[in-house]
């Protein structure tokens, strides 16, 4: 028979153990948390470490199609020079303009990830710094604004341009004020200046994208989007909500509203680079048909569509299934009149605007080469894709190895005088220097 004593010293050492027991699984509990959320972040951490690396492989390789695409423009200024030094043209045949004008078209493997380049021709573009009011009109004809509505947009985009304070066309009119009353706003005869709500910049274009300040430049418009889907109508709403102005029904801006057209959308023809002038060779459809339309005085806008599509038929076109031929690229006035299906009237627009030097006067301002492209870089490493825009200048650089500033001081007679001389192929040559240069305008990542 057990002692009492001894009955209470084995319940009490039963009651120690179930205590420490119960220690035991609070720790196992709280080190298990512990352990768990150490492996959380070192799962976050690595995660993190493999998206930074990615990150720079991604950039690297976007900076790498930048490169390519800037060697591709130094080759073919050489070569351009080496066949025809006289009469130099930029094609959508050269090799600049081979490694693909939409994304995803060539995607090339190079270590961890894929890079692709995509080049395009600035000159390609219409500059709305330079272009003529008549074109301006014709390209808002052209994307379904009607007269007198296009006269009015196109006068705005001149005053916002411009350096006065009056609108053009018009007597004594204030810009200012006009656009403000076009706009909605109550001018008043003491409303002050800074009150107005619309104010020209009356400087160049900075960006295209400034376009959207002006008035009658819808966003529908600028983008290329149709304005009466229910998208477009919820994306407006957001708009005006984040913008802070009263949800109403979409009003028709300046008395007209652009039409929803296929192929490029407004801002996408457009430039602020550039000396004005349009390569003929690698100008798109939409502004072939406008540089047209605009040259036979906004008469027949069907005339100038097919006289465009009879010229993209002539250069060649993937779209059409025969590819750009190097052979069929303009360099002159001449050169265009070999393409039939373009109207008389056509060609005798192209042709007075073929010398003009002045943008947007004597004619149309064409050119057969091109000096400013935009390159697009794109990086992709696993799900990171990294983009690279630059716009560049390409500039063949002439230099005189017996300039004395490059030499140094030797004399002129310590020197062996080098004079041109015939080639092989009976061209002449010189002891100049040439190198393609190409110098950055503009770096978006």
């Amino acid at each position: 028979m057990r002692r009492p004593g001894a009955i209470r010293t084995t319940a009490h050492a039963r009651d120690q153990r179930g205590v420490i027991m119960i220690l035991i699984l609070w720790i196992v509990v709280v080190l298990s948390v512990i352990a768990t959320s150490l492996a959380f972040d070192v799962q976050v951490n690595s995660k993190l470490a493999r998206l930074q690396h990615d990150q720079f492989i991604a950039y690297n390789l976007a900076r790498s199609a930048i490169a390519v695409g800037m060697n591709h423009l130094q080759n073919d200024l050489l070569i351009d020079f080496q066949e025809n030094p006289n009469q130099p043209c930029d094609a959508l045949s050269d090799v600049w303009a081979q490694p693909g004008l939409k994304e995803g078209e060539t995607e090339i493997q190079l270590g961890e990830g894929t890079y692709e380049t995509m080049v395009t021709d600035e000159e390609s573009k219409l500059n709305i710094n330079t272009v003529s009011p008549k074109i301006i009109k014709a390209m808002l004809e052209y994307y379904g604004y009607e007269p007198p509505d296009s006269d009015d947009i196109a006068a705005a985009i001149i005053d916002w341009r411009d350096q006065d304070d009056t609108v053009s066309g018009a007597q004594g009119d204030k810009e200012n004020e006009k656009y403000s009353a076009l706009a909605g706003q109550k001018i008043r005869a003491n409303t002050a200046p800074e009150e107005l709500i619309y104010q020209c910049r009356n400087e160049p274009f900075l960006t295209v994208d400034e376009l959207l300040d002006v008035y009658g430049i819808t966003p529908e418009l600028y983008h290329g989007y149709d304005p009466d889907s229910d998208e477009a109508r919820e994306q407006k709403i957001r708009n005006d909500i984040a913008m802070g102005k009263k949800v109403t029904e979409t009003q028709k801006e300046g008395g007209g509203r652009g039409k929803r057209r296929e192929g490029l959308a407004l801002k996408d023809i457009l430039t602020v680079h550039g000396n004005g002038k349009v390569n003929l060779n690698t100008a798109s459809r939409e502004v072939l048909t406008i540089l047209i339309y605009a040259g036979t005085n906004c008469t027949n806008m069907e005339s100038a569509t097919a006289s465009a599509d009879s010229i993209i038929e002539f250069r060649g076109s993937e779209k059409r299934g025969r590819g750009p031929d190097p052979d069929d690229a303009f360099r002159s006035v001449n050169d265009v009149a070999k393409v039939s299906g373009v109207s008389a009237t056509a060609l005798q627009a192209i042709g007075s605007g073929g010398g003009s030097n002045a943008p947007g006067g004597g004619g149309l301002p064409i050119t057969f080469s091109s000096n400013m492209f935009c390159i697009k870089g794109i990086g992709r490493a696993r799900n990171v894709k990294k983009t690279i825009t630059t716009v560049v200048q390409r500039t063949l650089d002439t230099y005189n190895p017996d300039d004395a500033r490059l030499v140094g001081n030797k004399s002129r007679l310590e020197r062996k005088e080098r004079r041109p001389h015939r080639s092989s192929n009976g061209k002449t040559e010189d002891n100049y220097v040439r190198i393609p240069a190409i110098r950055v305008l503009q770096w978006t990542e």
